[in-house]
C-alpha cells in the first residue's frame, strides 16, 4: 500500500524503451497514446478522460488548482486521508482561505454515505475522499457519494491511490468529476507514475494548472493565442519521462493477465483469513471493517500493550516484516496489505508473530 514492486516485465519495458529512445534522441510523448488507451479500457472510461502524472499528490494538486475557488468555499475531507490527498487543500486554505471541514467516519462502513450528507451545508463546494481509506482499508460508497455531490453542484473527488491494482474501478459507472491515483502501488507501476481523471462534463469548468507544449490546441505566439485541449492530457505538458509512461501499460498487461477481480478475491480472502487469526490475540483490536462489502486488501489493528512504532520496530528486527505505522487521526495502529503475491504462510507468520510478542 506504500510502494508496489513492479514485476520484472515492467521493470524491463521501462528499460528497452529508455534505451530505444535514448539511443535515437527522441521523447517519444506519441508512444504514450496505447497508454490512455489501456488505461481508459481498465478504468472503463474514455482515453481522452484520463491524464498522466507523477503520483496521486501531484493528481491532487492540479485538481486543487484548477477548481474555480474562492474564500469562504467549503471543502469536506475525511480525517482518514492521506498527506497527498490533504496537502492541496491546507495549501489552498493559505493561498486564498478556503474552509476545510473534517468530518470523522464510521470504521465499520456503515453510515458514511450519512456522515457525508449531514455535512453538507450551502458553502460545500467540493468533496474529497478516498474510495479506499490508507488509515484503515475501509472502502467509502464512492459512487453514493459522486451522485450526491452532483445532485447538490458540488465537485466530487475520488483518491483512488489504495484502489487502483487492488479493486475494479468503473469510472463510469461512479461518475465522479475528478478520481487521482498512483501507479507505483497496488498497480506494480514504475515509481512516480500516477494518473488523473477529468470528467468530460466538467473540464470546460477547470482551467490548466500548467500550460505548455501539449496543453494546447492552438496555439499562435504571433497573436499572442492559445486554445486549451480539452482532454485530461492538457496536463502532460513539455517533455515528460516516456519509459516509465509505458511502463503503466506493461503494468496494466501484467495486472490484467491475473484479472483485477482475483486480485480483489486474493486480497479479501488473505485479509478475511488475517482477521480470523487476529481474534485469538486479546491483546489486539482490529480497526478495519469486518463486512467484506466495506472491507479491502488492507487490514489495520492496534494493541493497547504496545505504541505502534515500537510493535512495528519488533517486527521489523525479530521477523523480519514490514509494514506501516498508521499515525493518521491518532490510530495508533500498525497497517498490514495483502497483495496478490503474498501467502497463507506469511499470514500464519504474522498471527503468531504477534502472539509471542503481545502474549508470551
Amino acid at each position: 500500500a506504500g510502494l508496489g514492486p513492479s514485476p520484472k516485465v515492467v521493470v524491463e519495458a521501462v528499460y528497452r524503451a529508455m534505451l530505444n529512445l535514448e539511443n535515437k534522441g527522441e521523447h517519444g510523448h506519441e508512444q504514450t497514446e496505447v497508454v490512455h488507451e489501456k488505461l481508459g479500457k481498465f478504468l472503463k472510461t474514455t482515453a481522452a478522460e484520463i491524464g498522466i502524472t507523477r503520483n496521486a499528490t501531484e493528481s491532487m494538486n492540479i485538481v486543487a488548482r484548477c477548481l474555480p475557488l474562492k474564500a469562504g468555499d467549503e471543502i469536506i475531507l475525511t480525517k482518514h486521508e492521506h498527506i497527498g490527498g490533504t496537502a492541496p487543500w491546507l495549501a489552498l486554505q493559505k493561498d486564498i482561505g478556503i474552509v476545510i471541514k473534517l468530518i470523522d467516519l464510521d470504521l465499520t462502513g456503515e453510515k458514511n454515505i450519512d456522515i457525508i450528507k449531514q455535512a453538507v451545508s450551502e458553502k460545500t463546494k467540493v468533496v474529497s475522499f478516498s474510495h479506499v481509506t490508507c488509515t484503515t482499508g475501509l472502502k467509502l460508497p464512492a459512487k453514493e457519494i459522486a451522485t450526491l455531490c452532483r445532485e447538490k453542484g458540488i465537485f466530487s473527488v475520488v483518491d483512488g491511490a489504495q484502489a487502483l491494482g487492488m479493486i475494479p474501478i468503473d469510472l463510469q459507472d461512479i461518475n465522479p468529476d475528478f478520481y487521482v491515483a498512483s501507479a507505483h502501488k497496488w498497480l506494480f507501476g514504475p515509481k512516480g507514475t500516477g494518473i488523473l481523471f477529468i470528467n468530460k462534463s466538467v473540464i470546460a469548468k477547470c482551467s490548466p494548472t500548467f500550460a505548455g507544449a501539449y496543453t494546447n490546441c492552438t496555439y499562435d505566439l504571433n497573436t499572442l493565442s492559445m486554445e486549451y485541449r480539452e482532454t485530461a492530457q492538457r496536463e502532460e505538458y513539455g517533455t515528460r519521462n516516456t519509459p516509465i509512461t509505458l511502463g503503466i501499460g506493461t503494468a496494466i498487461d501484467f495486472i490484467s493477465s491475473i484479472g483485477i477481480e482475483n486480485i480483489e478475491a486474493r486480497g479479501q480472502e488473505l485479509a478475511t483469513y488475517f482477521k480470523q487469526g487476529l481474534a485469538t490475540n486479546p491483546h489486539i483490536e482490529i480497526l478495519s471493517p469486518l463486512k467484506i462489502r466495506c472491507a479491502s486488501s488492507i487490514v489495520t489493528f492496534r494493541s493497547p500493550k504496545l505504541d505502534y512504532n515500537e510493535l512495528n520496530q519488533k517486527l521489523g528486527t525479530d521477523y523480519g516484516l514490514r509494514f506501516r505505522g498508521i499515525y493518521e487521526n491518532d490510530l495508533n495502529g500498525i497497517r498490514v496489505s495483502f497483495a496478490v503475491f503474498n501467502s497463507k504462510k506469511e499470514v500464519e507468520l504474522l498471527v503468531s508473530a504477534l502472539a509471542d510478542i503481545l502474549i508470551s
